[in-house]
C-alpha cells in the first residue's frame, strides 16, 4: 500500500524554528531548531524524524525481539546482527519517497561565495542526545561532504550507530534505555568553511565560568573533532572579551581565526549562552558570509 501524504509528512521536519518535539527530531535536531527559533543562523536543512526510523526498523529482522527485550543489545553477536541488517537492507520505499522532495529542495540552494549547489552533511540525532544530563558527544555518526546520492547510505549508517558497541555501553553506564529509543537524522547543507571552531562557555578543565575556551582550525572541523589534528586553543576573558591565553595548533599557517573573526565568534557564543541560560558547548563554521552554528548543547560534565 502506498504511504499516505500524512505519513510522508510525519517523516520530515524542516529546521526553521517552528515547534518540534524532541521525541521526533532528537536532541541535535531540537537544539538546531531552538537556535533557529532564537534567531541564530544555522545551515539550511531538515530532520528525518524518528517516524522514519521506526518505519524502516520495523522491516528489519530481529527488531521485534529488540522492542520486547532491549537487553538483547548486551549480547555482542545479537547486536552485530541488528547493525548488519540495518546496513544491508534497502531503505523502505516510504522513507525513500519522503526524502526525495526535501533533498531536491536542498540541492537547489547555493552556498558560499561561488554560488554552487551545496554538498551535504548527515548527522545523527538520538532522542537522548545533547540533553542536559547526557550529550552522547561523538558516539553517533556524522558524515560530511556528501552528494544527494550519498545520503541514503549515510542515513542507514547513522541509524546503525544507535546500536554501536560504544553507544550501548554509554547508555548502560548512565542507566539509560539500552535501545536508545529511536534515532532521527539531520540533513543540512554543508557550510563551505574557511575555519571551524568548538567553544565552551565554561572552561572545560578549570571549570571557570568567567572564561570561554575555543578550539579552532582552518577549514572544516571534522579532523579537529576526530582528534587527528591539534587545533589552536584560545582562552578568552568573557567580561573583557580579551584573549588571556593562546596555544597554537599544528596547522602551521598562523592563527586559524583572524582577530575580527574571533571577536564575532566570542560575541556569538555569549549570545547563545544567554539564550540557553546555561553554559554551552558550541560547534560553528565560518564561511565567506560569517559564522554558522552547527550545534549547541548544555555542558553536562561537572
Amino acid at each position: 500500500m502506498a504511504a499516505s501524504a500524512h505519513a510522508l509528512h510525519e517523516m520530515i521536519e524542516w529546521l526553521d524554528g517552528a515547534d518540534v518535539e524532541v521525541a521526533r527530531v532528537g536532541g541535535k535536531g531540537a537544539s538546531l531548531n531552538r537556535l533557529a527559533r532564537a534567531g541564530f543562523r544555522i545551515p539550511p536543512g531538515f530532520c528525518l524524524t524518528t517516524d522514519a526510523f521506526a518505519t524502516h526498523a520495523a522491516s528489519l529482522p530481529g527488531t521485534d525481539i529488540l522492542r520486547s527485550d532491549p537487553a538483547l543489545l548486551r549480547d555482542d553477536a545479537a547486536r552485530t546482527r541488528l547493525v548488519e541488517a540495518m546496513l544491508r537492507e534497502p531503505l523502505t520505499a516510504a522513507v525513500a519517497l519522503a526524502l526525495a522532495s526535501p533533498l531536491d529542495r536542498l540541492s537547489g540552494l547555493t552556498m558560499g561565495d561561488r554560488g554552487q549547489a551545496p554538498l551535504l552533511a548527515v548527522r545523527s540525532s538520538g532522542v537522548a542526545e545533547d540533553g542536559a544530563h547526557a550529550s552522547f558527544a561523538g558516539l553517533h555518526d556524522t558524515e560530511l561532504g556528501l552528494t544527494v546520492d550519498d545520503v541514503i547510505p549515510a542515513v542507514l549508517r547513522c541509524w546503525a550507530s544507535l546500536w554501536s558497541d560504544r553507544a550501548v555501553g554509554y547508555r548502560a553506564r548512565r542507566g539509560l534505555a539500552l535501545d536508545g529509543g529511536a534515532m532521527a537524522v539531520v540533513v543540512q547543507a554543508l557550510v563551505p568553511a574557511r575555519s571551524a571552531a568548538v567553544a565552551f562557555t565554561r572552561h572545560p578543565v578549570s571549570g571557570r565560568t568567567d572564561q570561554l575556551l575555543i578550539n579552532a582550525v582552518p577549514g572544516l572541523g571534522e579532523a579537529m573533532v576526530s582528534g587527528t589534528v591539534t587545533p589552536d586553543t584560545i582562552v578568552v576573558d568573557k567580561a573583557e572579551r580579551t584573549v588571556v591565553e593562546f596555544t597554537p595548533g599544528d596547522s602551521g599557517g598562523g592563527p586559524a581565526l583572524a582577530d575580527d573573526v574571533l571577536a564575532a565568534l566570542v560575541a556569538l557564543c555569549l549570545e547563545v549562552e544567554a539564550a540557553f541560560r546555561a553554559p554551552v558547548d558550541i560547534e560553528a563554521a565560518h564561511a565567506a558570509d560569517g559564522w554558522y552554528l552547527l550545534q549547541a548543547r548544555p555542558i553536562t560534565t561537572p
